[in-house]
């Protein structure tokens, strides 16, 4: 491997394609590179604007084939040969132009433009026999699989990719990219998917899309993955997924479970997890160390996709999804921890320790249906009508058991309260949404005159939603309190809780659109029924209590109108060179809230009302070099209230647990002002290895915030909700870097930087003295992948943050606290044989602070081993947590107290297990 680097090493050709016949230059022709005597290409670009060409690390001492190939234009091929280090300048190469277009029938050459899609003939690279999408992206020029799985083009994320112009599978592009087969492909495309009138408002925007192309019969596929594994401490897992897709079909079935603290979220995840390429240094779906408790969870799914067309278009859409799954959870938490005042009245009594068991079994069933159409290929005199529509139901259980002790030493407050709890609840929930969109009539001209009247000027935007849900909740509770100051407070609580709670909600939206001027109507209802049974078993007899006990009814009405208006102050489009824009947004937004509840709680009787003028106004700014780079940026204000509502302002106080009560408050709360200017802006460059910076800064001022007002009174800490009449500050920022970096041939490196912060005071009053916390925090996140072409691939992780509070109003430090925790971690995959595989990674998580320090390394490993002629059976060994120093710790820095503690959590063991990826592409 080191020969064959060296041997492409310091060469570079270039040169010019000019039209022979006009000596004009051609821009975005294929210039494809082969050795002589072979079909695959070494090597294939675009000519750029000025139709200039370069290819470095050709191939050195070899007969080399130099092809040119444009639509309308004979092709073009050169003859050469390059010595170590040689730069051969071809200078201008001329084309002809075609005299009979039929004659001109050829193969698809290695790269073309094709209107404005760029097309990549997949049958031109030569790869290994076993190879997917993403070895091929890697063998294409402008384009980068980032260490993450990223991709881009020139510089431009690709979000989304579509196999024969539709979604695969779900929405995560490491599906399609990591199990399809290269030679089932038959090209890739790769295209700006705005809409045309998108385009207009800003040509060189680029929203870039990829769509796979498959040959004929061979969308017909079968793939997936099955497989179980057994451990050491009784631990199991288990998975198996098995997708089929036709021309307008696709269908999987998945089931994924596991004993060993692996959470699956849907069943992308699954499949993204067990592609045939293998995840590498980027799996989300292995045990977690860091989760609290111990996880036994059993999933299973499916999902079916129809293709109302299916053909090939990326601009047309008529499809119909539906997924469902069944998911079950047990969890099962022991956690143990002590808190102490940060500004105690007495240091000797300023604790709070707790501890508690949770057993937890719950099960839920989903089901989803979407139906899409879209159609963005604009006509002229017609308009286009995308709509879709999305319904989805659920159902789920709940079984709880559970106990909690927690000890009050404190000057005011000397106790224990013990609960047992035993309660089940159930849920069911339907949610729909549907979307139409009806744009404008697409220009017409008569006489050099727009024949378009008033009404065909009008674009149109509906939305309708709604959510019903049904909730019981049924639980036994006892309670055990002792006051070890005076033992008349003494009590035992034996109380039955049976509460029904339906809720409704239906929003609706509409918006009609008049060249820069949007008029928007969005409205929202939303009601609640509760019917609360709480029964006390008092000397064997069961007795209501009534201050639990309680029918209610709420009602919420919102209406929101607004006029925007989005103008273009100034711009410019030089063809092929650059293009600027100066756009000014405002908007003039009403809010009109009311809202009542009825209850046979009488506190809990409360009708609101709000009237709220929230405008908002932005100004950007977009600029782009034509190929070199592009930046924009844009400053925004806006003003917002928010409100105050039921259960903060008059809240249910269960005196199960009497040392702590919320009691809201009864005094007359205004809407909380929200000023807020914000700025953010993104830099790029439009090439291959491309830099990309983005960045976002906000301050806001809230006038008349809320926050509490904690009371230490005699046996039970008392929490009231006050306005404060000070202003309240809030600065928060993010600055991302992101670089890929070309090494050399088949090496690569690509490096993330992120960074965050926050800063700002809060208010709060303690024991009526008023507190103003300084809080400030930053987080930096640096993400480091550097990968040689199946070969080895290593990525650092680094997450560093950082927080600090002071009070500002405090004479002394007493109140004051900071903390760091640095988590920094490295994981390898190496490659030693196409078969063999050894994957690491090492985690260290340390936390400092002003009380307690704590330091654990977490170290896992497995090899892979790859058999069958198709490499689809493959024997994994793992072993997890080598040091054994997962030990559970933690600590919470609270705005008025520290908390630290121990939790359950998974510890060292190994596992042992074979999986197996049928593989069918075409018939």
């Amino acid at each position: 491997m080191g020969v064959s680097l060296c041997l492409h090493a310091q060469t570079k050709i270039q040169g010019v394609l000019v039209d022979s016949a006009y000596n004009k230059v051609l821009d975005a022709a294929g210039v494809s590179l082969f050795q002589k005597g072979k079909t695959s290409v070494d090597k294939v670009t675009l000519t750029d604007r000025y139709g200039k060409f370069e290819i470095t690390e050709s191939a050195i001492g070899k007969p080399m084939i130099l092809e040119f190939s444009l639509q309308g234009y004979e092709k073009v091929k050169i003859e050469f040969q390059l010595q170590a280090n040689e730069k051969k300048d071809f200078g201008r190469i001329n084309m002809n132009q075609v005299t009979n277009e039929i004659e001109a029938i050829d193969l698809i050459p290695p790269v073309r433009m094709n209107g404005d899609t760029i097309e990549f003939n997949a049958d031109a690279f030569e790869l290994d026999s076993n190879a997917v999408v993403e070895d091929l992206l890697n063998k294409l020029p402008g384009i980068v699989v980032w260490g993450d799985g990223e991709v881009t083009y020139n510089g431009r994320k690709v979000p989304t990719i579509l196999v024969n112009g539709k979604p695969f599978f779900g929405s995560d592009m490491a599906i399609a990219l990591q199990n399809i087969d290269k030679k089932a492909v038959k090209k890739l495309q790769v295209y700006d998917k705005r809409s045309e009138e998108e385009k207009k408002k800003d040509p060189l925007d680029e929203k870039m899309e990829m769509n796979v192309v498959m040959k004929e019969g061979k969308e017909n596929m079968l793939f997936g993955s099955v497989g179980a594994g057994a451990g050491t401490k009784k631990h199991l897992q288990g998975h198996g997924n098995i997708n089929k897709s036709t021309s307008k079909t696709q269908f999987t079935i998945a089931y994924s479970g596991n004993n060993v603290n692996k959470d699956l979220y849907n069943i992308d995840q699954l499949l993204r997890n067990t592609t045939f390429k293998g995840i590498g240094v980027n799996a989300d779906f292995d045990s977690d160390f860091q989760r609290q408790g111990i996880l036994t969870q059993h999933v299973a799914g499916g999902s079916y996709q129809y293709d109302f067309l299916g053909t090939n278009t990326v601009f047309n859409k008529h499809l119909i999804k539906g997924d469902i799954s069944s998911k079950w959870n047990n969890n099962l938490n022991i956690n143990e921890s002590t808190s102490f005042l940060l500004n105690p009245e007495d240091k000797e009594h300023n604790t709070r320790s707790s501890s508690s068991i949770n057993d937890n079994n719950y099960q839920i069933q989903q089901a989803n249906v979407k139906y899409d159409r879209q159609n963005n290929r604009m006509e002229s005199g017609k308009r286009t009508f995308n709509y879709s529509a999305n319904m989805n139901l659920q159902n789920s259980k709940s079984d709880n058991n559970s106990t909690s002790n927690t000890l009050y030493d404190y000057q005011n407050n000397q106790s224990k309260n013990s609960i047992e709890n035993a309660g089940s609840n159930l849920n069911q929930t339907l949610g729909f949404n549907a979307n139409l969109n009806v744009s404008t009539k697409q220009e017409v001209f008569m006489d050099n005159k727009e024949a378009k009247s008033f009404f065909e000027k009008l674009s149109y935007s509906f939305q309708i939603g709604g959510n019903f849900q049904n909730n019981k909740d049924e639980s036994i509770k006892r309670g055990e309190y002792t006051n070890f100051t005076d033992a008349a407070l003494n009590r035992l609580s034996n109380r039955n809780y049976d509460i029904d709670f339906e809720s409704r909600r239906l929003n609706g939206g509409f918006s009609v659109s008049l060249k820069s001027f949007t008029f928007n109507n969005n409205i929202s209802y939303y009601s609640t029924d509760n019917n609360d049974q709480v029964v006390d078993l008092i000397n064997s007899s069961p007795q209501v209590n009534n201050s639990l006990s309680h029918i209610s009814n709420y009602h919420e009405l919102v209406y929101e109108p607004s006029l925007s208006y989005d103008k273009n102050l100034k711009n410019k489009y030089l063809d092929g060179r650059y293009y600027y824009n100066l756009s000014l947004t405002s908007e003039l937004k009403g809010r009109f809230h009311r809202n009542e509840n009825q209850s046979t709680l009488d506190y809990r009787n409360l009708k609101q009302q709000f009237n709220s003028f929230i405008p908002s106004l932005r100004m950007s700014y977009s600029y782009n070099k034509l190929g070199v780079y592009g930046f924009n940026q844009s400053i925004a204000y806006n003003y917002n209230e928010e409100y105050a509502f039921l259960n903060r302002l008059r809240p249910i106080y269960d005196d199960i647990n009497p040392g702590y009560r919320h009691y809201g408050t009864n005094n007359p709360i205004k809407p909380t002002g929200v000023h807020s200017v914000s700025l953010n802006g993104a830099y790029y460059q439009s090439k291959q290895y491309a830099t990309n910076v983005f960045y976002f800064a906000n301050y806001k001022y809230y006038m008349d915030g809320l926050t509490d007002s904690i009371v230490y009174s005699e046996n039970e800490q008392q929490n009231y909700t006050a306005q404060v009449p000070n202003g309240m500050h809030a600065f928060n920022y993010s600055l991302s870097f992101k670089k890929p970096f070309f090494i050399k041939k088949d090496h690569t490196m690509s490096l993330e930087l992120n960074m965050n912060g926050n800063l700002g005071n809060k208010f709060q009053y303690i024991d009526g003295n008023m507190q103003e916390m300084i809080n400030i925090r930053n987080g930096l996140d640096l993400k480091i992948y550097y990968t040689r072409l199946n070969k080895f691939q290593l990525a650092w992780k680094n997450d560093l943050s950082a927080y600090k509070r002071y009070d500002k109003k405090a004479d002394d430090d007493k109140n004051n606290y900071n903390s760091i925790t640095w988590s920094s971690g490295l994981a390898a995959a190496y490659f030693i044989t196409k078969r063999w595989v050894v994957n690491t990674n090492i985690d260290n998580r340390s936390s400092f602070s002003k009380f307690q320090d704590n330091h654990a390394v977490i170290w896992n490993a497995n090899t892979t081993y790859r058999m069958l002629k198709g490499n689809n059976l493959e024997v994994k060994v793992a072993v997890y947590d080598l040091l054994r120093q997962n030990k559970g710790f933690y600590f919470n820095d609270g705005v008025t107290e520290f908390t630290s503690g121990y939790r359950n959590i998974l510890t060292q063991y190994y596992m042992v297990s074979l999986s197996y990826m049928p593989r069918k592409f075409g018939k």
